[in-house]
């Protein structure tokens, strides 16, 4: 979901365009444009490839590139995202990111814990099934630190 995260709409209600991606760019803060990176389901970064201009050339050619860029940016795959913009259902479309990610914090517990589990029960008749077990456990977390630092395009649908 978008939580605090600035979202972007679309120039055409339920289309991704060329001109959506440079509105989605313009509309980050001059304060992380310098570390700032894309990310988006590979359908579609694969949509974006496809893009040609009136005279058949490719509008977005670094996408071709190994590794990818957009705009002279790195593009990531974040498969997580939304593939594709379905418009015969009312659902939002949260189809690409751009921000810069040292606003994104991830964060592990140091250590992990060990509990031995002496009776397993089966689950369906809540019985003892004669085996013993581990459980092993740790802790992790991410969250956005700075908000601001991100922008995503929002392609909202309606049935």
């Amino acid at each position: 979901s978008s939580g605090t995260v600035g979202l972007v709409a679309p120039a055409v209600a339920e289309t991704l365009a060329a001109g959506d991606i440079y509105s989605v760019q313009n509309a980050l803060p001059p304060r992380f444009q310098a570390n700032a990176q894309w990310c988006a389901n590979l359908a579609i970064i694969n949509t974006l490839r496809q893009f040609e201009t009136t005279n058949g050339a490719l509008k977005f050619p670094s996408l071709q590139d190994n590794p990818p860029m957009l705009l002279g940016r790195m593009a990531h795959e974040l498969s997580n995202m939304d593939g594709a913009i379905n418009a015969a259902a009312t659902e939002n479309n949260y189809v690409l990111l751009y921000g810069d990610f040292s606003n994104y914090v991830i964060v592990d517990r140091l250590g992990a814990t060990l509990e031995i589990v002496s009776h397993i029960f089966h689950t369906s008749n809540n019985r003892p099934s004669g085996q013993r077990g581990a459980l092993l456990w740790g802790r992790t977390g991410a969250n956005v630190v700075v908000p601001q630092a991100f922008r995503l395009l929002s392609i909202p649908t309606a049935a």
